[in-house]
């Protein structure tokens, strides 16, 4: 596992060449989740912390398939 960016409240892995965004999509309570990502839209959120927002939302919307981290 490389880390390929850690800022603006989110993490970007890669994993047996895939792309991984790690965010808390908690609440009151931190629940840290994991979903995989393209490599466009790593490169977009890590533009700026409004990209990086933006595309938290996006894959919130779509219901991407996603890993708790506990």
């Amino acid at each position: 596992m490389d880390i390929l960016f850690a800022n603006y409240g989110i993490n970007i892995i890669r994993r047996d060449g895939r792309i991984f965004i790690i965010f808390d999509a908690g609440g009151i309570v931190v629940q840290m989740i994991e979903i995989e990502i393209t490599e466009e839209e790593s490169l977009k959120a890590q533009k700026s912390e409004r990209d990086a927002y933006e595309l938290i939302i996006k894959l919130q919307n779509e219901k991407r398939p996603y890993k708790k981290i506990h």
